[in-house]
């Protein structure tokens, strides 16, 4: 077996009851997979009778968990720290913030006797310290930064601290791994047009650009008339034809629309 890959780091706020049992309000995602490390502290202890080991114990005691993802976004972040984000999209870092107790999970590849394998690793209980940050000049060749965030590992109450599956298929294994945290409760999506038309000339193409708002996940743009107007991935709206166009932005499983003019110049 070799391990080939890492990817889709998802963390969830955890609620514990009293006998343990772990339920979560979702899975969240937190930038794009660098490097994990894991590290276990266990339990040492040795009773010696009669002159030969009578009894030891090496449980589980605590860990650490190391995770560099690609990006600190602030809306990934700072919840996962206990931060508040301003709706004008500051974010606020208080000494009396809390981080809470999160599940963090993520698919690892691996390749079993030529066969490719997806094994999701879940850490049931988790918090977070902040991050150091540490930025340098650029110089006279690029070097790219990332961002490394630790975590203290705990048990929970029924001695739970971790779960694993291996999945022959990468679907199934995010499957599992987002159900584990359960569903994401939808937020609405607004959608609002910097400029309402598009003009379109015979050498030049002038686009209206589209910003949605209450998207905690990747937004689908489609164009009602493409024979009108298209638009791209960004929510950029290029004029082909003259008349109105329904422009529709989708995400968290929610839609809304804008009509956007076009008029040839």
């Amino acid at each position: 077996m070799a391990k080939v890959g890492l990817k889709n780091f998802r963390w969830s706020r955890l609620t514990e009851a009293e006998d343990g049992t772990a339920s979560y309000d979702g899975a969240h995602k937190m930038g794009k997979a660098i490097s994990c490390n894991v590290s276990i502290t266990s339990n040492s202890a040795t009773l010696y009778a009669d002159d030969v080991l009578a009894e030891s114990d090496t449980s589980f005691q605590s860990g650490t968990v190391t995770m560099g993802v690609d990006e600190d976004a602030d809306n990934e972040f700072a919840p996962l720290l206990g931060h508040t984000v301003t709706d004008g999209g500051e974010i606020v870092r208080n000494g009396n913030d809390a981080a809470p107790y999160v599940g963090i999970g993520r698919i690892i590849t691996k390749m079993v006797s030529g066969v490719y394998q997806y094994k999701v690793e879940i850490l049931n209980k988790v918090k977070f310290s902040e991050p150091s940050q540490e930025n340098n000049t650029k110089g006279e060749s690029l070097e790219f930064g990332t961002t490394e965030i630790e975590g203290m590992v705990s048990s929970l109450a029924n001695g739970n601290w971790s779960k694993a599956k291996t999945f022959s298929t990468y679907a199934d294994a995010l499957a599992y791994l987002e159900g584990e945290f359960g569903t994401v409760h939808a937020t609405a999506v607004e959608v609002t047009p910097s400029t309402a038309s598009v003009v379109v000339g015979a050498t030049t193409t002038l686009a209206a650009a589209l910003t949605p708002s209450g998207a905690t996940d990747d937004v689908v743009w489609t164009s009602a008339d493409t024979t009108k107007a298209t638009v791209s991935s960004a929510g950029v709206v290029t004029g082909v034809g003259a008349g109105e166009v329904v422009i529709t932005a989708t995400a968290n499983g929610k839609s809304d629309t804008c009509t956007v003019t076009v008029t040839a110049e």
